[in-house]
């Protein structure tokens, strides 16, 4: 399930699908995603079952302790969004002054947070693009505009997904709207987590049984 929230709280909660019908699809490369690999992928090829590669004779044993370390690196498949998301994580406050969310930001080395209320429930989604469009060059001095804060900023509705929403259809959200992360944001509306590029690319490294792209 993915949800969008915006500062008047959560108008809108369906699958992908309906998702793809309220929030126009923003034109992009389209990038195919899969969900196994390919026998060809991952099976020797028969020269190699019949012993012969670039020329070379292997060994039955060869072969077999091949095929027992293949056996033995199959770890469990990451499919879910909790599984990867990044926690705990940083926010701002939607009534911060953009000065002090541009240091903030800065300290804690990011390239975007979600925005919460008073409640702790999501906003928005600021970003350090969002704050660069706040930024006055007066010859050499660079300096923000005075009595902006982060609802000035900030992008003014959110898409969320589920926890135990498939990642590779995450994926397919964050390509399709062209997003940094999507927050993961439960039942009760509470913001638990982000799953950002970075987990993606970390976990197709760290954990080669995801296969997303082809």
């Amino acid at each position: 399930m993915f949800a969008i929230y915006d500062i008047e709280g959560r108008r809108f909660r369906d699958t992908l699908e309906s998702l793809r019908q309220v929030r126009k699809i923003q034109a992009s490369h389209s990038i195919q995603l899969r969900s196994n690999v390919p026998e060809d992928e991952t099976q020797p090829s028969a020269e190699t079952a019949s012993g012969k590669t670039g020329g070379e004779i292997v060994s039955d044993k060869a072969l077999h302790a091949y095929r027992e370390m293949r056996h033995l690196n199959q770890r469990e498949q990451i499919y879910h969004a909790h599984q990867l998301m990044s926690f705990p994580f940083s926010s701002v406050r939607m009534e911060m002054d953009i000065l002090a969310a541009r240091h903030y930001f800065q300290q804690q080395g990011v390239r975007q947070m979600p925005v919460m209320n008073a409640q702790q429930h999501i906003v928005g989604m600021l970003s350090v693009e969002d704050l660069l469009r706040f930024i006055i060059i007066d010859g050499d001095q660079v300096r923000y505009l005075r009595g902006k804060r982060v609802v000035d900023a900030m992008s003014k509705e959110v898409i969320t997904a589920d926890p135990v929403s498939d990642i590779r259809r995450v994926a397919h959200v964050m390509q399709e709207y062209h997003l940094h992360g999507v927050p993961i944001v439960d039942e009760r509306d509470i913001l638990i987590g982000i799953v950002s590029r970075g987990d993606i690319l970390r976990a197709m490294i760290n954990d080669p049984p995801l296969n997303l792209w082809t």
